[in-house]
């Protein structure tokens, strides 16, 4: 509480009466009388300075009468507006007052010391992005990255720095994602040996089996095996070595399909597809068959990039891969071709889903010339699983315990679905910088690098994230953040989602050209080596063995392609590996017998599967992370095309044996030029 100094006097009445309330007295001190009392003769009389406890005293309430500033003959200066009256003021707002010029002067002065403050406050916005905006283009300190190829880079050497180009754990999860391959290579490539020939003829009748089938076969069918001569079998039998009532004008008599057939078991009793639903003759379907898994494989190729672009690496593999393993399994007990057929589509989609996200993962997980070579080594299995399908298969020849031993194993794999790691490019590209984290120190714990993480690296992270995309709001405000999107508009605005059209940004004027020639170069490439690959049978030959021996061959191919890479250069690589196929091919119209045939198409199977190992790698290269799933998966697509085509590309050799062989060598030039056309990465 303030009090107000006053002159007053107090009188210590140490004889006077109860009643006695003149000046002096207590009650008229404390309640600010100035009554005028004859002091008695015993009443000393001292005056003093009194503090007047009662700030709104009804005295100070009054108004100043004229003539109080004569005082004991003394001329007082008029006084001031009386500021104690005002509920703000205190005892040295009576002295200063409320605003002055002296106060006036200091306040602005210090007014400056908050400049510096400020500056170092709020500098650190235009430090990260431009004034304007609404550009959403990057900032100085992102080093001028204000188109994706220079983003992404710039993300490239920031995760570089926290993650090391190559570690113990980068290593353990590619060796892991690369058995995703394996799994979709078997699913692909076991169709071959679910199909595989045999010799077939028309069914013997159940009273004529003690004929023999040669003589069956020659006096009732025509030489394919797929007419039956129009005979009324049931009168006819057969008795000591000799036909009763057959017709004596049998030559003469008309030909008509064949109700029903048998195959040969020299490769034992087990059946294969061909054989369960008869597909020979008339029922030769095997194409369509086989087109129905490539246009599966060509959509996922196209939608498998946008979903993981859009929810993530990491949760879209393991999605479709426990599609591709149960309905894998369920395909093993299809009644009818219809039903096989259409699992054979989700199939198609689910492999090519998880051949893609799972490359493209482990292209993002590491950094530097690992990427070429983690991302060619990652197609190893490829080769591998097509020597492992060929004994699979030669151990497993009924098609449907087959289609078993390559969907349901694969099911542990979802074992590690809570410990496979998101892509750090796609999280730190859609501003997820509490997930990124956490992976960071994850990495960090099993490489033993936690020590030497900056303390500060979450900023340096926020920093890099894209202007367009909102960071990851903490937990307590995320209910805030729900409500806020609630209560705006319905429609989502790209630019506070950070989500992207990735088809404009592929066809866009910066990207056109290479998704064009994307294009062409993989459907050259699919034509060749899925025209070699799937069907090697055509060529001649047992198809276990040329399966085996393509494969292994292919392996080293693969293995070698590294260092030719490395030493020359990936796009110079990829035009020795689609040049090469292709004059092979050609040269098969130089060989004269089968032998050199399959030779030549081996050795251009081989070069063919270099560059279906290396393309994946040089593809991911072209495009930004925002959109290199959907760029690869644009070359999924020309792929699934191809897929599609090249079954009917083996109808050709109907006109002229080598025309299938001929067509691939002209693609393989073609492809050529394609890549010549390309940009070259590093």
């Amino acid at each position: 509480m303030s009090g107000v100094l006053r002159r007053g006097s107090l009188n210590f009445d140490c004889v006077g009466g109860p009643r006695d309330k003149g000046r002096g007295s207590l009650e008229a001190n404390l309640y600010g009388g100035y009554r005028e009392t004859r002091p008695g003769s015993k009443t000393p009389e001292i005056s003093v300075i009194a503090l007047d406890f009662r700030r709104y005293s009804e005295d100070l309430k009054k108004p100043p009468k004229e003539g109080e500033q004569e005082k004991d003959g003394e001329q007082l200066p008029p006084t001031a507006r009386d500021l104690s009256q005002d509920a703000d003021s205190d005892v040295i707002s009576n002295f200063l007052g409320h605003y002055t010029r002296w106060s006036f002067l200091w306040t602005l002065l210090l007014c400056l010391f908050q400049l510096p403050t400020t500056f170092h406050l709020f500098m650190f916005v235009f430090q990260l992005t431009d004034m304007d905006v609404g550009s959403g283009e990057a900032s100085p300190m992102l080093q001028g990255c204000v188109d994706l190829d220079e983003l992404d880079h710039l993300h490239t050497r920031l995760l570089e720095r926290l993650f090391g180009c190559i570690s113990a754990w980068q290593s353990l999860w590619c060796g892991l994602l690369s058995i995703f391959q394996a799994i979709c290579t078997f699913h692909i490539f076991v169709y071959v040996f679910q199909t595989a020939p045999k010799d077939f003829w028309c069914a013997q009748p159940d009273h004529l089996r003690q004929m023999s089938l040669s003589e069956w076969r020659n006096l009732s069918q025509t030489s394919n095996g797929c007419l039956l001569l129009d005979v009324d079998y049931s009168q006819v039998s057969y008795n000591g070595n000799q036909l009763i009532n057959w017709p004596a004008n049998a030559s003469e008599l008309g030909y008509r399909q064949c109700p029903h057939f048998e195959f040969s078991d020299v490769d034992g009793p087990a059946k294969t597809l061909v054989q369960e639903f008869e597909l020979v003759c008339g029922r030769d379907i095997l194409s369509l068959v086989e087109t129905c898994f490539l246009v599966g494989a060509a959509a996922g190729a196209v939608l498998s990039g946008w979903i993981s672009d859009r929810f993530g690496r990491r949760h879209t593999l393991m999605a479709f891969v426990t599609i591709q393993s149960v309905f894998g399994g369920i395909l093993a007990f299809s009644t009818s071709v219809a039903m096989f057929m259409s699992l054979r589509v989700i199939i198609g989609f689910a492999s090519m889903t998880v051949t893609v996200v799972s490359f493209v993962l482990v292209v993002e997980l590491v950094s530097g010339k690992w990427r070429t070579i983690i991302g060619i080594l990652n197609i190893l299995p490829v080769a591998i699983s097509y020597v492992l399908s060929a004994g699979l298969a030669y151990l497993i020849r009924d098609w449907r315990h087959l289609q078993l031993a390559i969907s349901w194993p694969w099911l542990i794999m979802l074992s590690i679905w809570f410990w496979l790691p998101e892509s750090p490019r796609w999280l730190l590209a859609q501003g997820r910088l509490d997930e990124l984290c956490v992976l960071i120190e994850r990495a960090a714990r099993m490489n033993g690098t936690t020590d030497n993480l900056p303390s500060n690296y979450r900023k340096t992270l926020e920093a890099a994230v894209p202007r367009t995309v909102v960071p990851q709001s903490p937990p307590e405000l995320a209910g805030q953040v729900e409500e806020v999107r609630a209560a705006g508009t319905d429609a989502a605005d790209p630019a506070v989602t950070g989500h992207v059209n990735p088809l404009l940004v592929v066809f866009g004027a910066k990207y056109w050209r290479t998704t064009c020639l994307t294009l062409i170069i993989w459907l050259t490439l699919i034509i060749i080596y899925f025209g070699l690959t799937l069907h090697l049978s055509n060529l001649g030959g047992n198809v276990y063995i040329n399966s085996a021996v393509a494969g292994t061959v292919e392996a080293a191919s693969i293995c070698i392609s590294i260092v030719v890479v490395l030493k020359v250069g990936i796009r110079r690589s990829l035009i020795g590996y689609m040049l090469l196929p292709g004059l092979c091919c050609l040269a098969t119209n130089l060989v004269p017998n089968q032998t050199g045939v399959i030779a030549l198409a081996t050795i251009a199977k081989c070069l063919i599967g270099a560059n279906n190992a290396i393309i994946p790698t040089y593809t991911a290269m072209q495009y930004p992370t925002i959109v290199r799933n959907f760029g690869v998966g644009m070359g999924n697509l020309a792929s699934g095309i191809a897929l599609i085509l090249v079954p009917f590309l083996w109808q050709l050799e109907h006109i002229d044996a080598l025309l299938p062989l001929n067509i691939m060598g002209v693609s393989g030039l073609i492809g050529a030029i394609a890549i010549s056309l390309m940009k070259d990465v590093e």
